[in-house]
C-alpha cells in the first residue's frame, strides 16, 4: 500500500513538472512571435491541457507497476509554427535552451518547497505528502534536465547541435522517432539507470 501511495506521489510530481515545463516553453514561443501555443490553449498551468494519454498516463503507469526506479514519459507536445518566427533557427535555439533550463529551474523550485515546508508547523498528514511530492519534483526534474542533454533529437541538446551545424528545424523533427528508439534502448538495457545513478547519489545529499 505504501509503495502504491509513493508511486502516486511520483506521478503527481511528473504532472507538475510537465505542466510548468510546457507552460514555460509555450510562453517563450509566444514572446518570440508565435501565437500558436496561446491559440491552442497551451499557455496555461492547467495540467489537464498538458497530459498525454500515453506519455503522461500509460507509460509512467506501467513503469510504476513494474517497480522502475526511473520514471520517464512525456507531455503533450507544445504546438509551434516555426514559420511564424522572424528567424526560425534562432527561435528554435532559444526554445530548446529554455526547455533544458526550465527542468533545472523546476528542480530548484521543488527543492526550495521541500526545504520550506520542513520549517512550517504543519500537521504530518500535510507535511509528509508535500515533502514527498516535491522531493520527487526535484529528483525527476533534474533527471529530465540531464536527459535533455543527450546529444540526440528529440532531446534539446541534440536539436541545438543539429541547428548549429545548419540543419533545418523541420528536418530535425523527422529524426525524433529514431532518437526515441535509442533512448528506449538505453532505458530498457539499464544503461540509462547506470548513467543517472551517480547523479542520484549527489541529489540525495541535498535532501
Amino acid at each position: 500500500m505504501l509503495d502504491l501511495i509513493t508511486a502516486l506521489f511520483s506521478w503527481v510530481a511528473l504532472i507538475f513538472i510537465f505542466t510548468f515545463h510546457n507552460y514555460l516553453k509555450a510562453l517563450t514561443a509566444v514572446k518570440l512571435g508565435d501565437d500558436t501555443p496561446r491559440r491552442e490553449g497551451f499557455l496555461t498551468v492547467n495540467p489537464i491541457v498538458h497530459l498525454d494519454p500515453i506519455g503522461t498516463v500509460l507509460v509512467p503507469g506501467i513503469l510504476l507497476l513494474l517497480g522502475s526506479k526511473l520514471l520517464i514519459g512525456w507531455p503533450r507536445v507544445v504546438p509551434l509554427n516555426y514559420n511564424a518566427f522572424k528567424n526560425p533557427t534562432r527561435a528554435a535555439l532559444i526554445i530548446a535552451l529554455v526547455s533544458i533550463f526550465s527542468y533545472f529551474l523546476i528542480a530548484l523550485f521543488g527543492l526550495g518547497v521541500y526545504k520550506l515546508v520542513d520549517l512550517l508547523n504543519l500537521p504530518s498528514n500535510v507535511l509528509i505528502p508535500l515533502q514527498v511530492v516535491f522531493q520527487f519534483v526535484f529528483v525527476i526534474s533534474v533527471f529530465f534536465g540531464f536527459l535533455n542533454l543527450l546529444p540526440i533529437p528529440p532531446f534539446d541538446l541534440g536539436v541545438i547541435l543539429l541547428l548549429l551545424i545548419g540543419k533545418d528545424i523541420h528536418e530535425i523533427q523527422t529524426y525524433s522517432f529514431w532518437g526515441m528508439l535509442i533512448v528506449l534502448f538505453l532505458f530498457v538495457s539499464g544503461i540509462l539507470d547506470k548513467i543517472f545513478h551517480p547523479i542520484w547519489l549527489i541529489l540525495q545529499s541535498f535532501l
